[in-house]
């Protein structure tokens, strides 16, 4: 597979709904396309589980 879509289907970003349009970057991470406007909400959801707080690590 080359990762090629077909002529006329529309790539949207699953978190904003905005079309990505041809020649366009976007980030495709766990089943979320991102375009640019939405990577760093995506970031934060995808590092979530590496956050710390300083002076609460390891804390509940």
């Amino acid at each position: 597979m080359t990762g090629r879509r077909p002529v006329g289907q529309v790539l949207r970003c699953t978190l904003c709904g905005r079309e990505i349009v041809r020649g366009e970057e976007y980030w495709a991470c766990n089943g979320h396309l991102a375009c640019r406007g939405c990577l760093p909400e995506l970031a934060r959801r995808e590092l979530a589980p590496c956050r710390e707080v300083f002076g609460k690590e390891g804390r509940p």
